[in-house]
């Protein structure tokens, strides 16, 4: 059988909406690049596999891509690991911590690929997981429309949030502390006072000086399994900062629509100028970012990355009021977004900050538009596309 000389990326659809976005993203570019593309249906793999055999049988297949891709451990009855023994190769972007796929990750296939949105994430895989054949960091990209859409003045949402808060569920996530040799309960609960003391600490950092400041050392193995049973901590830290955030805003008296859940027990959510939308599709995020003057970003405890509210605002002509990282200070110039820090003095200028491009509206589009050229630019899934070609699919 001859085979098609084009090369082909096999892209996976799932439940996620919002992976699935992504990946429709990256569809577009690639095949936009001459690549061809083999859309594996994650909710039918039954079908889907054999589908995916014949294909190789009669395509180039050059790589495979997903994000947070449970999918690469799948094995034959045998035991054998499907993608090694097709000879694809398995680049999985890590959209969130690795320290929340430690089972996918000690599973890996030998010919995977781990990319990090967060270089922090990317030092953590490349320490406790030596087995993965290649790590790097790539940071999200943003989805484009035509056109930066509508000036800022004729707008009607002062400032959007988009972001649930995990109050509600944050006990479910707790790993049994018994099964240590140390009081482990109580090491996290000094870790999360660490991270509200300082923030711009990563987790697994806070975790290991915890336990070092109790004079308990872990073999690395062991290290990694307790922070990866430690995932609660991040909610506990990054809901407080989220929520502390949107609060000094709203108790200023800024309007504010927030879309996500959780929120619906915070008592200043009753405030009027306060409006909550519940859950959305991520597109209906998006449709909402057109008519949005201000985006406002915290990060899930990325501090040396990047998120796509960033870009996906910027993209739709706003003003992005972002937490800062170390990425996006070295990634954008500093005229096309606002920053902030976990400060409490950072926190408390918000809304003078705010009221200020709201007030301002030259500045505001000066700024909006400046974010727009850079994201289209550079920071669309597109450029990411092309960063993915350029330096790693061209060498496979």
């Amino acid at each position: 059988m001859v085979k098609n000389t084009k090369n082909t990326i096999v892209l996976f659809r799932g439940e996620l909406e919002t992976l699935n976005l992504f990946s429709n993203q990256l569809k577009i570019a690639f095949e936009n690049m001459g690549y061809d593309i083999f859309l594996y249906d994650l909710q039918d793999s039954v079908t889907q596999l054999g589908k995916l055999y014949q294909c190789v049988q009669e395509n180039n297949i050059l790589a495979m891509i997903g994000f947070n891709s449970t999918f690469y451990g799948l094995k034959t009855p045998s035991g054998v690991k499907v993608w090694e023994e097709l000879g694809i190769p398995c680049i999985n972007i890590l959209v969130d911590h690795p320290f929340w796929y430690r089972d996918l990750l000690l599973q890996m296939p030998s010919n995977s690929i781990v990319l990090c949105v967060d270089e922090n994430h990317m030092n953590f895989v490349n320490r406790f997981y030596p087995h993965i054949a290649m790590n790097g960091f790539l940071p999200h990209g943003g989805t484009p429309v035509e056109g930066a859409g509508k000036p800022l003045g004729e707008r009607s949402i002062p400032v959007l949030y988009a972001g649930s808060l995990y109050k509600d569920y944050i006990d479910s996530q707790k790993c049994d502390a018994a099964k240590w040799l140390f009081d482990a309960a109580g090491i996290r609960e000094q870790a999360i006072q660490k991270l509200l003391e300082h923030p711009e600490i990563p987790i697994e950092i806070a975790l290991e000086d915890c336990l070092h400041g109790e004079n308990i050392s872990l073999e690395e193995d062991d290290l990694c399994q307790f922070i990866s049973e430690s995932v609660y901590v991040e909610r506990v830290v990054s809901s407080f900062y989220r929520e502390k955030i949107v609060e000094v805003i709203a108790k200023a008296g800024i309007p504010v629509t927030i879309l996500g859940s959780g929120w619906e027990k915070c008592a200043w959510c009753k405030l009027p100028n306060v409006t909550l939308k519940g859950v959305v599709s991520p597109e209906e995020v998006l449709e909402t970012m057109e008519d949005s003057k201000i985006v406002l970003n915290t990060f899930p405890w990325f501090k040396a990355g990047s998120h796509e509210r960033i870009y996906n605002g910027m993209l739709r002509g706003c003003v992005v009021v972002t937490e800062s990282s170390t990425y996006l200070q070295e990634a954008l110039p500093d005229n096309s977004y606002v920053s902030f820090s976990l400060s409490n003095e950072s926190i408390e200028e918000l809304p003078k900050t705010i009221n200020a491009l709201l007030e301002e509206e030259g500045m505001a589009t000066e700024i909006a538009r400046a974010g727009y050229l850079e994201a289209m630019e550079k920071h669309t899934w597109a450029a990411r596309a092309r960063e993915l070609h350029e330096d790693l699919l061209s060498q496979l």
